[in-house]
Formats: structure tokens, sequence, C-alpha cells
């Protein structure tokens, strides 16, 4: 064996990236993770903690919401509930059990399941739309003057500054995005148009004065499957689609899923329709249903800045978010609402875990022996930390290294770690794992290694 040391460093500036063979990602990438976000980047820091916010619902969240900028709403079973400053009280009772849409238009809350009367909310008291004449529609948004809800294919429009006219000849009335088959999938308003989803194809309406209002398709190929995921961030609007993750600007939709393909490829078709998203920071929150579960088990982060993905964690069941006053909640399956600002789940400490690509030091045919390990990071008082090692690029077992970096803790330390060759034996290659609990910051990480004669 040679007696020269070689050294190589990594960040942990990456994020997921499952798009390719793990040898040829980024040494900053991981290849599984959970537990991150992207705050303070390019330092890798564990994610804001789950709070409770009031008392659970005790029901499935079907809704979470915000009327104007003054409090929220939410959708538990049967009920529509408002906060008054963390304690839910009930505004109407005996409604469907089913997923809600929303959208704030002239000083009210106007809601829609597909199922209920549409009702509208002034802020005191919940009351019909219209119990006679507007559409029970699944989706609904608004534009500065009218309010669009979608039944099946069909897209009805309000007239002219009311929401509760929908039969005003001239004013009101209707218009069948019917490219491609198959019902809307989902609405919104978007840099000043309304958009339209179908699973297979986008439409956007052009004006919105009745007589020159036109409803034009976009897209005829990309549309969205969950109107949940649709969400804007910045100047893009953002949602899921069949086989990718979009970031839409109005022109052609940019796919931007590549890093958390095995995410996306696993998820749940008979579920689909519970995947959601929220915003916060100027980052975009993926929650997917994926494998067997029936619940949403992996939150995602994408951070346009970045262009970049995190794990944020596994098997919360989040069903909806929302963004008020600067400050992100999110509502899950249970009932129950949280505020995404603290330092521990409700004050226990939060799980993180990150594996490194499979490092061959430019000369996969050479076995190396990995002799040590240095790691720069923030390690808090409490945080539990666990260091293993596999000699195998994917999926196998590994070895877990006797490593504590937790003392002395209060500020960024440089700690080292000896790898025993009896625990990693020689190899083509090593993947590193770090995982524990409990708040974290990685800097960076150096490995020392020889090489072997490589047989000729």
């Amino acid at each position: 064996m040679a007696k020269v040391k070689y050294r190589k460093e990594n960040s942990f500036s990456g994020g997921i990236n499952q798009g390719v063979s793990p040898f040829a990602i980024s040494e900053s990438d991981s290849t599984e993770e959970y537990g991150w976000d992207f705050d303070e980047f390019p330092r890798r820091k564990t994610r804001k903690g789950l709070t409770n916010y009031g008392a659970s619902g005790g029901a499935v969240t079907h809704l979470l919401t915000n009327y104007g900028n003054t409090h929220l709403v939410r959708a538990v079973g049967t009920k529509l509930q408002y906060d008054n400053s963390g304690t839910w009280a009930d505004l109407t009772t005996g409604l469907a059990a089913a997923d809600w849409d929303a959208v704030n238009f002239r000083g009210k809350l106007i809601l829609t399941n597909g199922t209920d009367n549409v009702k509208q909310y002034n802020g005191s008291a919940v009351s019909d739309l219209n119990s006679s004449d507007a559409p029970k529609g699944k989706y609904i948004t608004a534009s500065i003057n009218r309010v669009y809800i979608a039944d099946g294919s069909t897209i009805y429009f309000s007239a002219n500054n009311d929401e509760t006219d929908w039969t005003t000849a001239e004013d009101s009335g209707a218009d069948d995005f019917t490219v491609n088959g198959g019902d809307v999938t989902g609405l919104t308003y978007f840099r000043d148009q309304v958009t339209v989803f179908k699973k297979n194809a986008i439409g956007v309406y052009y004006g919105n004065n009745y007589f020159t209002q036109k409803l034009v398709t976009v897209s005829n190929d990309i549309g969205c499957v969950a109107y949940k995921t649709i969400k804007e961030v910045g100047d893009t609007l953002y949602f899921l689609g069949q086989n990718d993750v979009y970031a839409f600007q109005g022109g052609v939709p940019v796919p931007i899923g590549h890093g958390i393909r095995t995410y996306l490829d696993g998820i749940n078709p008979a579920q689909i329709a519970k995947c959601n998203a929220y915003v916060r920071k100027d980052r975009y929150y993926l929650n997917l249903v994926t494998g067997g579960a029936t619940e949403p088990n992996v939150r995602l982060v994408y951070d346009p800045r970045y262009g970049k993905w995190r794990v944020c964690a596994l098997n919360e069941g989040i069903r909806y978010g929302a963004f008020l006053n600067n400050a992100a909640y999110i509502g899950d399956s249970s009932g129950q609402t949280y505020t995404v600002e603290g330092n521990t789940n409700n004050g226990t400490a939060i799980p993180w875990s990150i594996t490194t690509k499979p490092f061959d030091e430019g000369k996969a045919e050479a076995e190396k022996y990995y002799s040590e390990a240095h790691f720069q990071g923030l390690f808090a008082s409490g945080t539990t930390v666990t260091l293993a090692v596999s000699t195998q690029d994917r999926s196998g077992s590994f070895e877990v290294i006797d490593f504590d970096p937790t003392s002395a803790s209060n500020f960024t330390q440089n700690r080292n770690v000896i790898i025993p060759l009896d625990t990693v034996p020689l190899a083509f290659w090593a993947r590193f794992r770090l995982s524990g609990t409990g708040p974290v910051e990685l800097e960076q990480m150096q490995r020392y290694f020889r090489l072997a004669a490589v047989q000729k």
C-alpha cells in the first residue's frame, strides 16, 4: 500500500440529488437525507420545528387558509373554524368532509368543496354565497373583478364586481376547456391572469371584460395533477405535474424535479390528490404521498435562489399549508394546526440524517484505506450524533464509528475521528452518514485515505 496520504474535502451546501448515478453527483450533494432546510445557506442547518397552534380539530384538515391578512380559517372534518389568537372557534358545522378551495375577494373569503353550497365568510359569519346559482365546483380563484369556479371541464365566472351574480347575460358566463378531454384540476390567479389547469393542459384567460376575455391554451401536454401544490413564489408559479414538478412564468413550464426523482417516481397514484404545498421565506415546500402511504409522508423544500431541493421531514401527514403575516402554518391529517418556526417539534428534538455520495476519489479502480475524517460544524449542547460508513454505493449496511462531537459545542468546532481498518476495510468507494437529533449546523468534511496498488 502506498505511504502517501491523500486528502479530499466536501461541504454540505448541496441538496438531495437522485436524478443521476450517485457517482455522478456533486461532492456537496446527498443521496439520502431528512431534517434540513435552507436557513443560513450555504451551511446545512436543521429545519425549523412544528409547534401546536391551538387545539386539534379532531378530524382531517380539509382546508387551511387566511381571511385577508387578519386571521386563519380551517376546515376540520365537517366543520369550518376561525382562529381567534390561537383559539379555534366553530363557524358552521354539518358540512361534507371534503377538501375545500378558497379565495379572498372584495372583503370576503369565498369557499367551495364541490358538494356543499358555495360559502362566503365576511370575518364574522358564514353564509351561502348564492344557494341557487353559484356552481358547486371544486376549484375557485378570482381576478380583480370576477370570481371563477371550475366544475368538470367548465369554468364559470361571476358578473363584474358581483360574486353573488352568476346568471346575468353578457356579464356572467362560462367557458368549456375541452382540450385533451378530462376535467379541470385547478385554478389560480397569476401575473394578472386567471390560469386554468388540467392534468395535461394549461389555459390562460386574456382580458377581463365579458366581451373581450378569451381562454387560450398555452400547453396541451403539461398540466397539474394536485391543485393544492399550485403556489406562487416570487415571480414563478410552481405545481406538481404528471411527470415532474414545474416552474411556470407564463411561457413553457420548466421541469425542476431532477434532484427528487426517486420521490416523484414513488408517488402513490391513488393518493395523489392529497399532495400539497405551502410557501415560507420565498421557498416552495412540497408534501408528497409516496410508496404505500395514504397520507403525505415526505416534506421537500425547493429554494429558487440555489435551484436545489432538500428533505425537511418524513411521516408528518401534512394536508394544507398557509402563509399569513410572514409566518407559515400547516394542518395535518388529524386536524392539528402548527406554526413552522420552532426549534423543536413540540419539545421533541428534531431528527436529521445526511448520506454522502460514494466517494471513489477519482480512481474507481483502486482500493482505498480511509484512516481519518474531520468535521467542522456547530453541534449544540444536547444534540446526539452518529457517524457511520458504508463501502457499498447504495442500499447495504453502514458500520457505526465511535464519534462524539458534542462536548464544548456552543460554537463552531473541528472534530476528528479515526476510522479503524477492522471496521471499514479496503474499499473501492465509501459513503459517510451523519445522523442524530437536535440542532446542528454542518460546514465541511475532510477525509484522509491511502491508495492501494492497482493490479496490472
